[in-house]
Parts: C-alpha cells; sequence; structure tokens
C-alpha cells in the first residue's frame, strides 16, 4: 500500500507544481489558460484525494476523487478548445460526466466492482485524452514550429493509449488487485504512466501557450502599427525570400510600388489624425481587395508595395486596377468627416535575374511616371 499511495501523492503534487508555471501565464490573456489551471489543479485534488481513500468517507475518496479527476480531464479538453476558438460541445461533456457519476455510484453501492469501476473511469479518461490530441492535430496551426503541437498530440495520444490498454486489461480480467490498497506490477506499471502523463499534459499546453505568445510578438514586430500590414523591414526580408525563391523554381512575379496621392495636402487640410485614419483605411482595403497571397508592405509615410508571388504583370495589372477603382470610390470615414483620395503605382514584372532592390527601383520609375501623368492610376513597364 506504501508504494501505491507514495505514487498518487507523486502524481498530486507533480500536477500541482505545474500550476505554479500557469500561473505566470494568466496575464497573457491567451485563451485557455484559465481552464488549464482549473484542470491542473482539480486533477491534483482527485488524485490526493485518491490517495487518501483508506482513511476517508467512500462518497468522497471513491466518488468525488474520481469525478474530479474525470472533471480535469474534461477542463484539459475545454482548455485546448478555448485555445483554439473553437465552440465547446457542453452537452457532450456534461454527458461524459453524468455517465461517469451514475457508473461511479452503481458500482459501488449498487454493485461493488473494483474491475468495472477501473474499466469505465479508464475508459472515460482514454476517449478524453484522444479528443485533446485529435483536436490539436486538426486545429494546429501550420505556419507555426510544429514541435509544441506534435508535442501535445503525442502526449495526448500517449495517454490515450495507456488508459485504453488499462481498460482492457481490467475488462479481460488480466490483473487480479481487487482494489487501490492492493499492490500489483501492472496497477505500479499504470500509476508510473500517470505520473508522466498528466503532468505532461499540462506542460505541453504550456508549450503551446509559450508559442502562441511568440507568435503575438513576432506579429507586433513584422507588422505596421497604424495599417496593419507588414512593417518596412519586414516586407523586405520576405520580398527578398520571394525573389530567391522564384530563381530557385523558375517562377514569375511582380511588384506594385505606390504612394497616396497629395497625402501631404491631406495632413495640411485635415490635420494629422485624419492623415492617419486615410492610411489606415488603405492598408485595411489592400488587404481586403487583394488576393491572400500578394504581400503588402508600408515601407514609407505614405508609400506601400505589393508583391505579387508567382504572378505575371498582366494579372497584377488586373489586381492592381481593382484596388485603385475601389479606393477611388470608397472614402475614408473618420468621425463627421468623409475624405475621399486616390493612389498612384509603378507596376513592373522581374526579370528573371535582378535582386528585390533593383526591381523596386524600376517600379519607383514607373511609380514617376504615373504620377507626372496626372496621378490616380497606374502605369505598368512591362
Amino acid at each position: 500500500m506504501l508504494g501505491v499511495t507514495t505514487l498518487f501523492i507523486v502524481m498530486g503534487l507533480a500536477s500541482l507544481l505545474m500550476l505554479g508555471v500557469l500561473g505566470s501565464l494568466t496575464r497573457s490573456g491567451i485563451t485557455g489558460v484559465k481552464a488549464c489551471i482549473q484542470a491542473s489543479f482539480t486533477t491534483a485534488t482527485g488524485i490526493l484525494l485518491i490517495a487518501a481513500q483508506p482513511v476517508l468517507p467512500a462518497i468522497v475518496g471513491v466518488i468525488v476523487a474520481n469525478m474530479l479527476m474525470g472533471l480535469g480531464m474534461v477542463m484539459y479538453f475545454v482548455a485546448v478548445r478555448q485555445f483554439f476558438d473553437r465552440p465547446l460541445p457542453v452537452i457532450n461533456l456534461a454527458l461524459v460526466l453524468l455517465v461517469e457519476l451514475i457508473g461511479l455510484v452503481l458500482l459501488w453501492y449498487v454493485w461493488r466492482d473494483f474491475t468495472s469501476r477501473v474499466v469505465l473511469v479508464s475508459a472515460i479518461y482514454s476517449a478524453l485524452a484522444a479528443a485533446v490530441g485529435i483536436t490539436v492535430l486538426r486545429e494546429r496551426p501550420y505556419h507555426r514550429p510544429a514541435y509544441p503541437y506534435m508535442f501535445t498530440v503525442g502526449v495526448s495520444m500517449f495517454v490515450a493509449v495507456g488508459y485504453a490498454v488499462r481498460a482492457v486489461v481490467y475488462l479481460l480480467r488480466i490483473d487480479s488487485v481487487e482494489s487501490l490498497a492492493q499492490s500489483s506490477p501492472v496497477q505500479i506499471a499504470f500509476l508510473v504512466v500517470g505520473i508522466m502523463a498528466l503532468p505532461g499534459m499540462t506542460l505541453a499546453m504550456i508549450l503551446m501557450i509559450h508559442d502562441r505568445m511568440l507568435s503575438e510578438r513576432e506579429t507586433e514586430v513584422n507588422t505596421d502599427y497604424l495599417t496593419g500590414v507588414l512593417s518596412r523591414k519586414a516586407w523586405w526580408l520576405l520580398a527578398e525570400k520571394i525573389v530567391a525563391r522564384a530563381a530557385r523554381n523558375d517562377q514569375r512575379l511582380s511588384l506594385l510600388m505606390l504612394d497616396i496621392d497629395r497625402f501631404k495636402q491631406i495632413n495640411d487640410t485635415y490635420g494629422h489624425l485624419l492623415g492617419d485614419a486615410v492610411l489606415q483605411h488603405f492598408g485595411t482595403t489592400a488587404v481586403e481587395v487583394l488576393p491572400d497571397e500578394d504581400i503588402v508592405g508600408r515601407i514609407g509615410g505614405e508609400e506601400f508595395a505589393v508583391l505579387f508571388p508567382d504572378t505575371r504583370i498582366d494579372a497584377a495589372l488586373f489586381a492592381s486596377d481593382k484596388l485603385l477603382h475601389f479606393v477611388r470610390g470608397c472614402s475614408c470615414n473618420y468621425g463627421s468627416w468623409s475624405i475621399g483620395y486616390t493612389f498612384s503605382g509603378g507596376l513592373v514584372e522581374w526579370d528573371g535575374e535582378e535582386s528585390a532592390q533593383a526591381m523596386a527601383q524600376r517600379a519607383d520609375q514607373a511609380l514617376y511616371a504615373a504620377k507626372d501623368g496626372g496621378r490616380d492610376r497606374i502605369v505598368a513597364h512591362r
């Protein structure tokens, strides 16, 4: 009994230890953190109650303890669903807990059978852990490093398989113990797996939270604070990578350099706040109107650049003209003001050898031609 009790205590303390790390992440504002804290605390409490089962009333040491373990697994699942901003199957989760409660009551007060009770809770925990892994596998962001998410999938599936094997072992009566007070190699083996698995699920969640925080910081650095498009540095770095990729894969690409017409006059007439509103309006409009694969960046005050990967100049001109006409017919509304504005652009196609900077210089020349031609137009140098 000492070995089993010690293992349960270690499991409970390990789960509580993870709360210290989770607590430091509550101010991150990332959804799912609070639910994960509740899951760790609930699971740890349930484990410690099971450890104290011999000195507790049955309703606490058996019913409440196992229900807390089940609730902890449910909260892990809730934390993952919230993390990925997915709806919660509240009714289904409530039914799972209800089935567990009814089963525990029947298997203690009506037909007391330790083996059947182990099969019941193991099957439920296995299903919940598998649901966690499947959710992460489906929802993980593929533009981010895979490790935090695949680690979570691995740990969840490890827990799911471990509980499933435990359910089968006790269903087939391979292990002959009749209570937790009895120690057996099989029972000790499953408890050792539990020591690693339950805190491991919390650690997996922490890794995903850290990756989300890193992603948000990277987005802040790479995004222009005012317009929401790429910052100058981020756009140039990406443009150089795309040009290098086009050279390797023998692809074409096009570049539009543009700036907002008479922007200084807008600032002088309406003030800088309305000038900023115009820039913000254009950034939002460009992202909405242009295809998702096109890369928009703010490279100066009122100067923007749009890179069209794997796109010839005719298709790029069609998309650029669409943006030109949309901006021309859509005023920027700010408070009681409605400001109409236009832009001029210069469009070129990559010649297959030049650098991103050289291509941008040619696009600038086309932009100057558009301004000299009366503004509110796009000049394409083929």
